[in-house]
This record gives C-alpha cells, structure tokens and sequence, in this order.
C-alpha cells in the first residue's frame, strides 16, 4: 500500500552521518511506522527558522487575501509539523490532518487536543496578519476543528475539500519521481476547482535522517514542480527559499507554490 511520509524533507541529528540514498526506493518499500515524530520536531521546528518563518508567513497572506471562509479544509501530510494546520485555522470549519504512518497519526493526535508551547511563535507569525489576530485561541480552535486522519495521499477522495496545503511531503514520499508528481496531482485532485492551496517542497533532496532511521527522498527541480502543479491549477505563485543555514545536509532549497485548483 501506498504510505503519506511525514511532513517535511526530514533531518538528522548534527552527529548523523549524511543522508543516505535511496536510487529504486519506492514508497511502498519504506516503513512509515517506524517515523520517530519527538526526534524529528526536535530537530526541525524546536526553534523557529527563517526559513520556516518565511513559508508560514507567505502561506498565511495568501489564504488571508483568498476570500475563505467556513471551509472543509485539509493538510495532507502532515506528520510532526502543525503549522500548515494552524494557516488553514481561521478560514476552516474543519481541517483534516491526513497522515498514514502510525507514530505520527498518534503524535498528531496528541498535539491537535492541545498542541506543545513549542508551536506558539509559529502561530505568532500567522497572528502578525489581522485575520489570524482575531482568533484569540488557536489551540482551543484546533481541538474543536481539527481531525486526525489515517490515509494515504494515494487514496485520497476526489473533490472533497475546499482549501489545502501540503508541505515537505511530494518530495519525501520516494526516491521515485513519477510517485512525487502523482502525489501532486492526487492533493490537488481532493480539493474542488477553484479551492487556494499551498504546496512546499525541498529541492534537491538526497534522503534524510530520524533519530537512526533513514529516509528517501527524490531530487526534485523547480521546473518539474511548478509544471507539475500548474496542470492541476492556475493564479500559480512561486518563491524560493534559500537556506542560511542549512536545515541539514543534502537538499539545495525550500520551494513555495500557492495558487487555485482548475475545474
């Protein structure tokens, strides 16, 4: 069966050796529920990056400036990262966290009945806009909206949700890129035409560590990933984040891609 990764290119500790590669892995050939999701919010989102802050506060203008409101919306993905939940927040009815590996499905669960001080100042970037200011209780708001998901990003319904984001996952979901440009196209497949979505990926990424768990990942170009995604949208926006410093070793980049689902 197909499994959702976790969110995120992934990183290892700064004692890891590098990322190890994965030239045939498929991602069926991984075990997602060996994912450690405390080894990998320690090491990715314990302290707020630049880059991170960049991508969140991009994300959180464009679905302030959509016109949402009242929305099913989804985070397909999600693993041990909320702050593509907590863009969606104000605009959303209900929010699924989609998510197939078991350790981040517990994990999600978790943190969406009250989430960890450790993702305030992600929310504090999102409460800079006004539309994000005026909800006085996101944790609260999560647990009343948010629903924590098990299921694959290839078996997501069709037209089911009217906003999404989806970060970190195209690009660590396989070493294969026929299976990232899939995932794409199956994320924006489950949202209904004309929905706003955010897509991050990491470019050119080796594979990536957990704890002592190595992961695949597949060296994607911004060329394939925004043609990828323009033949499922359009109004498309693309910035590139460079890291300073890097997150870890062997990836090149953060691509952000937002815009609006075709008919």
């Amino acid at each position: 069966m197909a499994l959702t990764p976790a969110a995120g290119g992934g990183g290892e500790s700064s004692a890891s050796p590098p990322p190890a590669r994965f030239p045939r892995s498929a991602n069926a050939d991984v075990e997602w529920d060996g994912f450690d999701p405390q080894a990998y919010v320690r090491h990715n989102y314990a302290d707020l990056r630049a880059d991170d802050r960049e991508i969140l506060r991009r994300t959180r203008d464009f679905f302030a400036e959509s016109k949402l409101s009242d929305a099913r919306c989804v985070d397909v993905g999600s693993g041990a990262n909320l702050y593509p939940a907590l863009s969606l927040l104000p605009f959303a009815r209900t929010v699924d966290l989609c998510e197939f590996s078991a350790s981040n499905v517990r994990w999600l669960r978790t943190q969406v009945d009250g989430y960890d001080d450790l993702w305030d100042p992600y929310w504090q970037v999102c409460a800079e806009h006004p539309a994000y200011a005026a909800l006085t209780d996101p944790r609260g708001r999560l647990a009343q909206v948010g629903r924590v998901r098990r299921t694959s990003v290839f078996d997501l319904p069709r037209r089911a949700w009217g906003a999404g984001t989806m970060f970190f996952v195209a690009c660590s979901i396989s070493a294969d890129r026929a299976e990232a440009e899939r995932a794409i196209g199956r994320f924006l497949d489950a949202l209904r035409p004309g929905s706003p979505f955010a897509v991050a990926v990491m470019l050119g990424s080796r594979g990536y560590r957990v704890g002592r768990c190595a992961f695949p990942a597949v060296a994607l170009q911004r060329a394939e990933v925004v043609a990828s995604i323009a033949a499922g949208a359009y109004d498309l926006d693309v910035h590139e984040v460079l890291p300073r410093p890097p997150l870890r070793d062997g990836y090149l980049s953060m691509l952000l891609t937002t815009g609006r689902t075709r008919g």
